[in-house]
């Protein structure tokens, strides 16, 4: 889970702040408190105050500034980076709900559809859908995964730097398919940074829910190559987030200059990232390939919720369910597409309908994201 970790700015969305190192990404957080602005103090601040606004005199009605029309998705470009982020991550973690079952061991997730009644002083009357499902495996199951952490543990040597790199949110990697730069790619950083933290949020509660425990718990010898984090190990968060990134990245690129033909494709290779970054955290010792099966499912569907809601319509998505006994082999990011068998691992849930309002707050950055990539450059070399 890298919902804690040093990469530089992952606290993030300040200003894309996270992703340091990217073309520079790591300034555009820009005059975040204004700290020690050309040294200044309060002093030489009073007093030159003092002399240029003597006598105070209060604007005469009706000059002033007109109100900013009220609870307009357009407001965001008036506020900073930060507190724009802050805004539209509690909207959209204010539309989920979580039940648990202690005795079937799983949590089921659903998403809320408001209501409007009555206004301000009735309460809202939601209803909510169905998003995703999931059970945790018995302790049969993880144990015989342990073959597989102990498999994975061969390749430590090779993936180390790589493991290391990735302990906070891994956008570097996602970011060397796609060429991004911190002054043209700014709300699409801002973009990933947010969708990261979002499903850091969903992952988080969805552990406290299953209570799986790590591999080192059950055995010794796994003796992971880095800290194993303070909470469940099922699902695995980073993959939860590099899944729901992949998702939402890839489709941001549709119908732009960065959706000409290749092959592999954009869409494949970011998939293919997002895979890497989970298996390398059971090459580190700290998960199960189970939990990398859960988060890939679980990312994947929040991903698909989230592109609906980006659309500003109304539309279907599938809904998944983890069958946690049926995660028994290594994992592999097929699982996204649904099995339909009595053995696998994910299959659907049901259809569920998001009511995707043309002005909710993630659209509004889905778009500003979506222009940055109207005239970009083409991946690899020249387009025309």
């Amino acid at each position: 889970m890298s919902i804690n970790s040093g990469v530089s700015g992952v606290s993030g969305v300040s200003g894309v702040s996270g992703v340091s190192g990217v073309s520079g990404v790591s300034g555009v957080s820009g005059v975040s408190g204004v700290s020690g602005v050309s040294g200044v103090d309060t002093t030489a601040h009073l007093t030159s105050s003092d002399a240029i606004r003597d006598p105070w005199n209060l604007p005469e009605p009706g000059v002033e500034p007109p109100h900013i029309i009220a609870d307009q998705a357009d407001n965001l470009a008036r506020w900073s980076p930060r507190v724009r982020a802050s805004t539209i991550l509690t909207d959209l973690l204010s539309r989920l709900s979580f039940k648990g079952d202690a005795d079937e061991g799983a949590v089921s997730i659903w998403f809320q559809h408001d209501h409007p009644h009555g206004g301000l002083d009735h309460a809202p009357h939601p209803s909510y859908s169905k998003l995703a499902k999931l059970s945790r495996p018995s302790e049969e199951v993880f144990r015989s995964q342990l073959e597989y952490v102990r498999n994975y543990a061969d390749q430590r040597s090779e993936r180390a730097a790589e493991i290391l790199a990735q302990v906070g949110y891994p956008t570097e990697f996602f970011t060397s398919v796609v060429p991004l730069n911190a002054v043209t790619h700014s709300h699409t950083l801002q973009l990933i940074s947010l969708v990261q933290q979002l499903a850091s949020h969903v992952v988080l509660r969805t552990k406290h829910s299953l209570a799986c425990r790590r591999p080192d718990i059950y055995s010794a010898q796994i003796q992971p190559i880095i800290p194993t984090p303070g909470h469940g190990t099922l699902p695995s968060g980073h993959s939860t987030e590099a899944f729901t990134v992949a998702t939402v990245f890839g489709a941001l690129l549709d119908d732009t200059i960065m959706s000409f033909q290749q092959s592999p494709s954009i869409k494949e290779l970011l998939l293919s990232v997002a895979e890497r970054i989970a298996v390398n955290r059971t090459v580190a010792g700290v998960h199960f390939p189970a939990d990398s099966t859960a988060g890939a499912a679980l990312g994947t569907t929040l991903g698909h919720y989230l592109l609906q809601l980006a659309s500003g319509e109304s539309g279907d998505i599938d809904a998944v369910e983890f069958i946690g006994n049926n995660a028994t082999g290594d994992f592999d990011k097929s699982v996204i597409a649904l099995g339909d068998g009595d053995s696998d691992p994910v299959v659907k849930w049901g259809t569920s309908e998001v009511h995707g309002e043309p002005d909710n707050l993630f659209r509004w950055l889905w778009l500003k994201a979506k222009s940055e990539w109207e005239e970009a450059p083409a991946a690899g070399g020249n387009n025309g």
